[in-house]
């Protein structure tokens, strides 16, 4: 199995958000993907910020998925799994909101599975959001981040697995069931217990991750329990090496498929081009294809943006080596005659030459204007080459503009006018995407790091926000509030 985990979470433009796709934006991703060796779709379709009754916008988007699965199915003969967390859905406001606009944080509620009442109430907004895509193969269910109940135990989060996969296997009496192994739930729980329990939010800010507090004997409690109580068949997602002890422990190697989450993109991330051509070949290579029994799967957030990575990951997950990386080849099957130069374009985007990174972006944007001949893989492009050709000729400008910003900071220069070029190149590319919420990745590390050296209260309290994992949906426009506070830096308050 080759996998590509297709996520609807963040809400931001067609046809850089998932949730965004026509059927037809679906069946050209998946023929270039198929094109590529691609044979399993890991879809998240948001079921968990749905209301109880789905509303008509809800309904579409279910009837979109139930055709995307059986197109894979018909056309490319793919497997298909669709994924849910254990405890969440819609809450009072996500009713207000259309599916391709509703924020996740904003519309979600986490129940309380000692509640037998809510949980029937939970059950029955299930029925209703999985009949219409019970075509798929396997019904995965993550264990923690979004989810989770503070004092809830690892026997509660298997009453939940077992009563939904039951729920969808009424639809589907062959469906199998995927165990999406994180943080662990009861692991998570204790995380989010000890964030509640913090009085002020410095405190809150330098709170480690949940993935440095991971606990094996979570995970062989959780694996024991699913192999007491559920039917056959299934399998479980590892990425964390506590995750292969705990398998290993029970003798339920056969069980893993590797999932190295992050590794085409992070996510939440701005939506960046990436090449990242050295960790993708370390990231596979460090699990052997012996101890992935059930396959490899990759993600990323903007699957219209990561085509190199897309391709890469691919590559070295069919045993290819860096010596027969045929990224211009790639090119050509998505734009003829064209590979050699987006081949270039694509490595200046993991350099460091912001001069090397501007002649390419002039050289790209020559390209665009026409008619273009098609390849291959061309359904990969959503149906607008020169859209395309735009992002990634925006992406190689906005670089190296962060590039040059980030070295004036370091150097303690006067920021204010590569501030300017990066605000000035910024913008339209932002507004296009539509990306408006808190992220990590690139963006962060060349943006929000360096900001941090200015030692303005007003962007800094931006930046804590984009940090604030107390609130999540404080993070919602954050990325709106950075770049207003950005534009008027120097100003008086």
């Amino acid at each position: 199995m080759l996998g590509i985990y297709v996520h609807t979470h963040w809400a931001y433009n067609r046809p850089y958000a998932a949730r965004t796709w026509s059927l037809a934006d679906w069946k050209g991703f998946l023929a270039g993907m198929a094109s590529l060796g691609y044979d399993h779709l890991l879809l998240w379709p948001l079921l968990d910020a749905m209301p109880e009754r789905p509303t008509p916008s809800d309904v579409e988007y279910l009837r979109t998925a139930h055709q995307v699965i059986d197109h894979a199915h018909n056309r490319f003969g793919m497997q298909v799994a669709v994924v849910v967390c254990a405890n969440t859905m819609g809450n009072e406001h996500a009713a207000d909101y259309a599916y391709y606009a509703r924020p996740y944080f904003r519309c979600e509620r986490k129940i309380n599975p000692r509640d037998s009442a809510e949980v029937q109430r939970f059950l029955t907004a299930r029925e209703r959001v999985f009949r219409p895509i019970a075509n798929a193969d396997t019904l995965t269910i993550i264990d923690s981040d979004p989810g989770g109940y503070v004092g809830s135990s690892n026997a509660e989060f298997v009453g939940l697995v077992q009563r939904q996969v039951d729920l969808f296997r009424r639809f589907n009496k062959h469906a199998s069931f995927a165990y999406w192994m994180l943080y662990g739930w009861e692991t998570y729980n204790k995380f989010w217990a000890r964030i509640a329990a913090c009085n002020d939010k410095d405190s809150v800010l330098k709170h480690p991750s949940p993935a440095s507090e991971l606990d094996v004997d979570v995970f062989v409690e959780t694996l024991t329990l699913l192999r007491d109580r559920l039917a056959e068949p299934w399998r479980v997602y590892v990425g964390f090496d506590e995750h292969f002890e705990a398998t290993e422990r029970l003798g339920m190697a056969d069980k893993r498929a590797y999932f190295p989450y992050g590794l085409i993109e992070r996510e939440p991330s701005f939506p960046l081009i990436e090449y990242s051509l050295p960790a993708i070949t370390a990231g596979i290579s460090r699990v052997p294809a012996s101890a992935r029994p059930c396959g490899l799967l990759g993600n990323a957030q903007t699957h219209c943006l990561q085509l190199p990575n897309l391709y890469l990951f691919a590559h070295f997950a069919r045993g290819g080596t860096e010596d027969n990386v045929a990224i211009d080849d790639f090119g050509d099957n998505l734009l003829p005659g064209h590979g050699a130069m987006l081949a270039r374009a694509w490595r200046a985007i993991a350099g460091n030459d912001p001069q090397a990174q501007r002649s390419l972006a002039a050289a790209v944007r020559s390209r665009m204007g026409g008619s273009h001949r098609l390849g291959p893989c061309s359904g990969m492009l959503f149906g607008d080459a020169d859209r395309f050709l735009g992002d990634l000729a925006d992406n190689l400008s906005v670089r190296a503009a962060l590039i040059e910003l980030g070295s004036t900071l370091i150097r303690g220069q006067e920021p204010r006018p590569a501030l300017q070029q990066f605000l000035a190149c910024f913008g339209d590319y932002q507004r296009r995407t539509g990306f408006v919420d808190a992220y990590g990745g690139t963006l962060y590390r060349l943006l929000n790091e360096p900001l941090a050296r200015l030692g303005d209260e007003r962007v800094d309290r931006v930046l804590r926000q984009c940090d604030d994992w107390r609130d999540p949906t404080a993070r919602h426009q954050a990325l709106v509030r950075l770049l207003d506070v950005l534009a008027h830096y120097g100003s008086p308050s």
